[in-house]
């Protein structure tokens, strides 16, 4: 242990050693003159003796004095040092610690914490001083905003944890900014202090999350699986390795009335088959049972392939059975009597629609233009022989079937496009980008001179259509026009009769994009303009002028974003440019250009052929219209319900709103047809779909026929309970309108029943889980006697 150097004493003390020594020198002197003279009477010697003894011993006793104070003082500073050194290794013992630890005396100041303690958050310190106040210290924290509980309020939020400070029980979970959680632990002392223990809990509380997340997945899975069999159309049963019945779905047990769930879980199957037996199922066993029974079972797991069985009750079962890996047997029946007889039907609607697609392809193949149409995937599935003749060098046969990509690089690979050529590849890219999308007709030249044109459109199925045209005298015309341009350009008058004589408005910039000269039709189409289409001035200043004085409608709003644009395309005068007018017009730009650099541009007034573009789409957006309407009751269809629940189910899982979806059935509706005929029938479908669309408030929702005598209402942001509220409202109305059913076993009226559901759309799951939800609880409704709405509930999340 080092040596500690004695203080220095004070100047107090110093003076009284001082005082001491001079009386010590004092007495010893006067001693000695005392004892030395002998001139000095006994008494007064003895006096003298007296005084300078007592001089000597004050002088002691005053120097034995302050040495003991200058020891005191010393042993009080290595005390000191000695506390100090203490206190510097236990803060240093402190901050080894991983948690932060405070200790706060009896009036709540601080006296220690470690390094860990100062954190608010990872990363972010705040400085402390010994003597802070707790309060003190929490307010600070709150107010760096790192607390999350303490954003909102930081008042109430001081006032509940000074509370729980004063009296502390059981430790507090605390959320700090980044999904950082801490644990605060304090405990009085026996002085009534308080240790306060900050402690990172952040990887345990994820990892609780992560675990409650799984068990909940794996909750949910298993009642989805029990859900999902269920709501299968099918029956399904599972056997275990010895054959035993280990599971079974309601449809199976409705399927199977004669032998109760209950009753039929671990029985083997050949006791089921017996069972079924004694009730005359299946009809085939009928007077051979035995017989069946060893076949049945001799095949039991070796079945070629599925089997259609007819049963007494009239009914065609499809039945599968598959045996899995450990042994167990899977089988399952569908009811398919409605597929059989419905199979004529369909093979008629199926020559019916073979003889349409004969009239079809001979209307095609009647066209004077060539046609070729693509599917959905851009596959060619119909051409015409005119198309065959327009392309001699393409065997359109091989190429059904293909995507238009690969007929377009078959094209290009034998230099039959020479535009093409030298640029295959982002060639082959712009067509495949235009491909079905161009606003207007595309011209392309082809190896052996001839021209096409090309019209495209796609149809409400997503399918292109595609007309060709050979315009070669036209092309050849322009060509020939476009070469009297050029040779006009060295006789300047001559140049501009010929340009004056054309109906199309025309100008020709030179190579640094100004004005050469124009017709007078160029400035009729541009009357805003006029002013400076004059000889010298550049396109650029010609464009604005018309852009800033609202010519052009497109640029109004953006008149620099759309100079630009303009400027650019005029420079690169490689396309054809549409552009909208004032009173209704639309000109058509079409620049080049010339050997000598400059751009030649003609203006043709389209107007009527816009118009009758305009009208053309208007028909088609009518005829999509009618594509998605029901014929018979005048509201939406299958179809509009299946794209706008598609829809729908997107929008409102994106922004987590709810959809609710309502199932209504007419309620005996067969019999009703039976005894008052087709036409009432259809009169009555009509009546109710009114009904159903009179509840209809806002644009965005659907009332549809699903099919039959069922129609299906589609609630977008519609929370079940008011859903539920329409669906009453439906009842309601048609039991006001007292459509007459006497042969219902309902009422004598005509009555619905309704499934309800209602669910906010997940990513993960399908749109037509909310129709299942719905009928299921249409079904309820009419097992329940009809006449009815029922409600799906969602199972709760635990």
């Amino acid at each position: 242990m080092p040596r500690t150097t004695p203080p220095t004493l004070p100047r107090g003390h110093q003076l009284a050693l001082l005082v001491a020594a001079l009386c010590g020198a004092g007495g010893l002197a006067l001693l000695a003159w005392a004892l030395a003279s002998r001139s000095l009477d006994g008494a007064t010697r003895a006096a003298f003796t007296t005084a300078g003894s007592g001089l000597v011993a004050s002088a002691l006793l005053s120097w034995w004095l302050v040495r003991q104070v200058q020891v005191l003082r010393a042993l009080a500073s290595e005390a000191q040092a000695a506390a100090q050194r203490a206190s510097t290794q236990l803060s240093a013992t402190l901050d080894i610690l991983p948690d932060g630890l405070a200790i706060y005396d009896a009036d709540d100041r601080l006296v220690l914490c470690n390094a860990q303690y100062r954190e608010v958050n990872t990363g972010t310190a705040m400085s402390l001083e010994y003597g802070t106040r707790f309060e003190d210290v929490l307010r600070r924290a709150a107010q760096s905003g790192h607390i999350v509980a303490a954003r909102p309020d930081v008042d109430s939020w001081l006032a509940r944890r000074m509370a729980r400070h004063r009296a502390p029980d059981l430790p507090e979970v605390q959320e700090v900014d980044g999904d950082r959680w801490m644990q605060i632990t304090e405990r009085l002392t026996e002085g009534g202090g308080v240790v306060v223990l900050r402690t990172d809990i952040t990887d345990t509380v994820h990892k609780e999350r992560v675990l409650k997340q799984a068990l909940h997945h794996a909750e949910r899975a298993e009642r989805s699986l029990r859900e999902a069999m269920n709501a299968m159309p099918a029956g399904l049963d599972i056997y275990d390795e010895n054959d035993r019945l280990v599971l079974c779905n309601d449809q199976m047990a409705r399927l199977r009335p004669h032998l109760p769930v209950a009753d039929s879980l671990g029985k083997t199957y050949e006791e089921l088959l017996r069972a079924g037996l004694r009730h005359g199922i299946p009809e085939e066993a009928s007077g051979q049972e035995e017989l069946w029974l060893a076949h049945e079972l001799a095949i039991r797991g070796h079945r070629p392939g599925p089997e259609v069985r007819h049963y007494p009750n009239g009914a065609w079962m499809h039945m599968h059975e598959s045996r899995t890996p450990s042994g167990m047997t899977v089988c399952v029946r569908l009811d398919i009597s409605d597929l059989i007889e419905q199979r004529h039907k369909v093979e008629t609607a199926r020559q019916e629609s073979q003889r349409t697609r004969q009239l079809l392809e001979r209307a095609v193949e009647a066209l004077p233009v060539g046609i070729e149409i693509f599917d959905e995937q851009d596959r060619l599935v119909l051409y015409n022989q005119q198309l065959s003749r327009m392309y001699p060098y393409m065997n359109y046969a091989e190429h059904l079937g293909k995507g238009f990509a690969d007929i377009l690089r078959h094209s290009v690979e034998r230099g039959l496009i020479p535009s093409a050529q030298g640029r295959e590849e982002a060639w082959i890219a712009e067509r495949l980008s235009e491909h079905g999308s161009r606003t207007s007709t595309l011209v392309q030249r082809l190896a052996d001179g001839r021209w096409i044109n090309i019209y495209e459109t796609r149809t409400p199925e997503n399918y292109v259509v595609a007309v060709r045209l050979d315009i070669t005298d036209l092309i050849e015309q322009r060509q020939a026009l476009e070469s009297a341009q050029e040779a006009a350009l060295q006789a300047r008058q001559l140049l501009q009769d010929a340009v004056e004589s054309l109906p199309e408005g025309f100008a020709l910039f030179d190579a640094d994009d100004r004005l050469v000269v124009c017709n007078a039709q160029y400035r009729r189409l541009y009357p805003i303009s006029a002013p400076l289409i004059v000889p010298g001035n550049t396109f650029e200043q010609i464009a604005r002028y018309g852009a800033e004085r609202g010519q052009y409608l497109d640029a109004v709003g953006n008149e620099e974003a759309w100079i630009t644009q303009r400027v650019a395309d005029h420079r690169a005068a490689n396309h054809a440019v549409l552009q909208r007018l004032p009173e209704g017009r639309w000109l058509q730009a079409d620049e080049r250009r010339t050997p000598q650099g400059g751009i030649a541009g003609v203006r043709t007034d389209v107007t009527q052929l816009v118009r009758k573009e305009q009208e053309l789409a208007a028909a088609n957006a009518k005829l999509a219209l009618l594509s998605t309407t029901d014929g018979v009751t005048g509201i939406g269809n299958r179809r509009r319900f299946d794209e706008r629940l598609a829809a729908e189910w997107m929008r409102c899982g994106r922004h987590h709103l709810p959809l609710a979806l309502i199932l209504v059935d007419i309620d005996h509706f067969k019999l009703y047809n039976d005894h008052n005929g087709h036409l009432a029938g259809d009169e009555c479908l009509r009546r109710v779909a009114q009904l159903l669309q009179g509840n209809i408030r806002r644009a965005d929702e659907v009332a549809a026929r699903y099919g039959g005598e069922e129609f299906v209402l589609l609630l977008p942001d519609t929370p079940l309970a008011e859903a539920v509220t329409v669906a009453q409202r439906c009842m309601e109305n048609l039991r006001g309108a007292a459509l007459p059913h006497p042969h219902s076993p309902t009422a004598p009226i005509v009555t619905l029943s309704l499934g309800v559901a209602s669910t906010v759309p997940r990513p993960e799951a399908r749109p037509d889980t909310l129709v299942q939800a719905a009928d299921a609880a249409l079904y309820r409704a009419k097992s329940a006697g009809r006449n009815r709405l029922e409600v799906f509930e969602e199972a709760a999340p635990e």
